[in-house]
């Protein structure tokens, strides 16, 4: 009888095993379904901070007719100091004794005869300057700056001059009142050659600087500010000496479209 019921036992203590092991896993599956309901359960997830994927912001720009836009630059374009400011006979300078705070002096590019400050111009474009004189350096022209920075004062002496000397009418299309010129932001400069051939005069745009200076000065940020034809719309003569600097990008952007900084202007908007 004993040897009967071994097996018996064995085969009892095996289920006995068995449904623990079927209750351990049965419990053991209904908490993780459990848990899986209540992790996906938006009512109990936690509040989280929902994550927003910023845009990188469109740059703004500026588009003149015929002309590849450009971007805007920062600042108020009516302020005394910004690279894009207009002076003219319409728009003078809001300081009329205005003076740049970061002029710098050009010794090796402008004329020895000049004043300190006619030797001047703002830091912002000497780097420019330089490089446009080196290229056209590398061409046979050394260029020379006749005139750059001029205070209210020193404009106002230049002026009256011309005005003793060809009258007001006469003097008007060629010479600014203080706080009207160009000389007075510092980012102005007549140019001239070593050896002052046609300076100052119109023939300077036959010469081969001033053809030079016509077709590449815009590559270095500068523009022939009062162009032949324009007259009417800058206020002056043709001047093929006077450059004015903007920066290389709206440099290129006015000669694509022909127009003066003076047409340009109702284009630009202060950011």
């Amino acid at each position: 009888m004993k040897l009967n019921q071994t097996p018996k036992k064995y085969t009892l203590i095996s289920a006995i095993i068995i449904a623990v092991f079927g209750a351990i896993s049965a419990l053991a599956i209904w908490q993780l379904t459990d848990r899986d309901e209540l992790i996906n359960d938006p009512e109990t997830l936690p509040k989280t901070t929902e994550r927003v994927t910023q845009k990188e912001p469109t740059p703004e720009t500026i588009t003149l007719p015929n002309a590849t836009p450009i971007p805007k630059i920062a600042g108020n374009y009516t302020s005394d100091d910004h690279l894009w400011r207009l002076v003219n006979k319409t728009h003078p300078l809001s300081d009329t004794s205005y003076r740049p705070s970061d002029l710098v002096v050009a010794h090796d590019l402008a004329q020895a005869d000049k004043s300190t400050d006619e030797k001047s111009v703002r830091s912002i474009i000497i780097d420019q300057l330089t490089d446009l004189f080196s290229a056209a350096r590398a061409q046979g022209i050394e260029l020379k700056i006749g005139s750059g920075f001029r205070s209210a004062e020193s404009q106002q002496i230049y002026y009256s001059n011309y005005v003793r000397t060809y009258g007001q009418t006469a003097a008007d299309t060629f010479s600014a009142k203080p706080g009207h010129s160009e000389h007075q932001t510092g980012l102005a400069v007549d140019l001239t050659t070593a050896d002052q051939y046609c300076r100052l005069e119109r023939c300077f745009g036959d010469t081969m600087a001033g053809k030079w200076l016509a077709i590449n000065a815009s590559a270095y940020g500068f523009i022939l500010r009062y162009p032949d034809g324009k007259e009417a719309i800058t206020g002056y003569t043709y001047e093929p000496w006077h450059f004015r600097y903007v920066g290389p990008e709206f440099a290129k952007a006015l000669v694509e479209s022909g127009l003066t900084l003076d047409e340009a202007s109702e284009h630009l908007t202060s950011s």
